[in-house]
């Protein structure tokens, strides 16, 4: 088993390598050619009636002119909330009469500072601290004043539970723990000489527990609450008392001392702490914590040496690259500044997850634990794709790839060649791993042999009744399946803007390639169920909602625009039923 899971990571790692070859290629080859997508394209102009004059009919439609500040101070940015900027979109939010249209012009004039100024309205206090568990004092009398601290109500069956439920929940999306060793070492250690402050294990062990609440309440606590018949994603408590937060107050209160140590216990409970306050709807939070992390990450792999081939090198390989992923969501999805961890990326191994012992028991466990490693290591290396996939469209553009006055978009070819390096990606995963368009919506299949089940892991709807899928598998399989689609979409959607803005430049290439934007947009199972019955359960879902929020815009406009609707009839009607435009 370890020398096929070798095997694999190394095969993964020499894909990797070859695709970002493949990347740098393309920008060469794009640089020293013509950069006019005119050039590039051949074929017939998709026809159309609304070709030359209708933009400047559109643009003066109801008495609005497309805003000169459109004009000014639109550049081409990935992230969703850009698309309320594109002309076409802007003056159809204009003309709606909604209310939400007031605040266009404060997102025109301060774009990601308004974003995250209205996030911070949401949120003016921060999470509920008049809670804790019940305590005691425990300590010899000689010991004199004792910080060591027993929580009654926290028996052992309970922390057993809390503990089975965050491995098999939040870390299998993101294993910064050994579970093994979090049990023989820090429980066991805390059962028996309770919690004391200055201890960073025991701040750990908290999170670690309030996470395991969290968890078991996502999936089967009441929704917090039910609109137009609907019930909510989030389950369990309610928004300002969320689950586990009595514990999570215990392990805050402990977090001050140990908070500014250089260690890699000091990562992974930053770590935990963000993703808490994730899966509360504390997104500002998350992030802030987010950024500790990082920076802490950076001092301790830039400042203390130690053998990447060991157990705690091989752990500090995992807080990185966890630091890695989360950071480079909130940079590409909400133009959140980086932190610079990114620049150490070539000298920081991918984890071989070099386990003490097995955590889980029998050769199906071993699998299962394989397959949530592979899923770890594969997002890594999408994050890497989707990297070159947003430069490569910069680069080979004329001017901006969305522009208001000219559009100089990537060219078909550089767009096609990027489509055909990203699935080869997917082909060369690991088996279990493994999906095509057509079967995407189906559980995953540990090998070539097995057999799929009955019914599909992902559908529009399940009925009211959660679904606890073991091993999380819904919620990771559906991860790294609309993150793929999401550098799809993202590789496309230059075509899109086309579409809306210069439909007489429309050729049957491009007309292809706007309808694989659409129908990318539509396949992503993190909007289904059972992940979006579960939302505290589901990673970086802020970025998830603005990444909705700028495709429902845009499948909108699809039944409002000739040249969109015309290209998207007939191709993406089963996705529309899925988002119940």
């Amino acid at each position: 088993m370890a020398a096929r899971k070798d095997k694999t990571m190394v095969h993964i790692l020499d894909t990797l390598t070859r695709l970002e070859n493949k990347f740098d290629n393309i920008r060469i080859a794009n640089a020293t050619g013509s950069s006019s997508s005119s050039d590039f394209v051949t074929g017939t102009r998709y026809s159309s009636s609304q070709s030359s004059g209708k933009r400047n009919e559109r643009e003066t439609a109801s008495g609005h002119d497309n805003p000169t500040e459109v004009r000014k101070s639109y550049q081409h940015l990935t992230v969703p909330h850009k698309v309320i900027l594109w002309p076409s979109i802007y003056l159809y939010l204009v003309n709606s009469g909604m209310q939400a249209a007031k605040d266009l012009q404060h997102i025109l004039q301060e774009g990601t500072f308004w974003l995250v100024k209205w996030e911070m309205t949401k949120h003016p206090d921060p999470l509920a601290a008049d809670c804790g568990l019940p305590s005691y004092r425990i300590g010899a009398v000689d010991e004199g004043y004792s910080t060591r601290t027993a929580f009654p109500s926290l028996t052992i069956q309970l922390i057993h539970e809390y503990t089975n439920a965050y491995f098999n929940t939040f870390n299998v999306l993101y294993p910064i723990l050994n579970h093994d060793a979090f049990l023989d070492d820090t429980v066991s250690r805390l059962t028996r000489d309770g919690y004391t402050e200055g201890d960073p294990g025991a701040v750990l062990a908290l999170m670690v527990f309030a996470l395991g609440q969290c968890a078991k309440e996502g999936v089967f606590g009441n929704p917090i609450g039910i609109v137009n018949g609907v019930p909510s994603g989030y389950r369990g408590c309610t928004i300002e008392r969320p689950p586990g937060i009595e514990i999570f107050n215990e392990a805050r209160r402990r977090l001050g001392f140990v908070v500014t140590l250089c260690s890699l216990e000091n990562v992974q409970i930053l770590l935990l702490q963000a993703t808490y306050l994730e899966a509360t709807g504390r997104h500002l939070d998350f992030w802030r914590s987010t950024v500790a992390a990082s920076i802490a990450c950076q001092v301790l792999v830039r400042y203390h040496p130690f053998d990447w081939a060991t157990q705690e090198g091989d752990m500090i390989k995992r807080a990185y690259w966890a630091c890695i992923l989360s950071e480079d969501l909130y940079h590409l999805d909400l133009d959140l500044p980086q932190t610079g961890i990114h620049t150490l990326e070539d000298e920081v191994p991918l984890p071989y997850f070099q386990e003490a012992q097995d955590q889980l028991s029998g050769e199906r466990g071993v699998d299962e634990r394989a397959y949530f490693q592979y899923h770890f290591l594969a997002m890594i290396a999408l994050r890497r794709l989707i990297g070159r996939i947003h430069s490569v469209i910069h680069e080979s553009s004329t001017t901006q790839p969305e522009s208001s006055d000219d559009y100089g978009g990537p060219p078909v070819p550089v767009i096609t060649e990027m489509a055909r390096q990203l699935d080869s990606w997917r082909s060369l995963l690991p088996c279990p791993l493994q999906w095509h368009d057509s079967d995407m919506l189906d559980f995953p299949i540990s090998n070539a042999q097995a057999r799929r089940p009955n019914e599909p892991l992902f559908s529009p709807d399940q009925g009211s009744v959660p679904i606890n899928h073991e091993f999380n598998i819904d919620i990771v399989t559906a991860e790294l399946r609309t993150r793929f689609y999401y550098a799809r979409f993202m590789m496309f959607r230059p075509f899109v803007y086309k579409a809306l803005h210069f439909p007489e430049l429309m050729t049957a290439e491009d007309a292809n390639c706007c309808a694989l934007a659409i129908q990318s947009a539509c396949l992503w199972s993190l909007s289904m169920a059972p992940p979006k019955n579960k939302k505290r359960l589901v990673p970086h879902h802020f970025t998830l909602t603005q990444n909705f929020m700028g495709i429902l815009l845009i499948l909108r406009m699809t039944r409002e625009e000739g040249v969109l609707k015309q290209i998207c009839e007939g191709r993406v009607e089963e996705g529309s039923k899925i988002w119940k435009i």
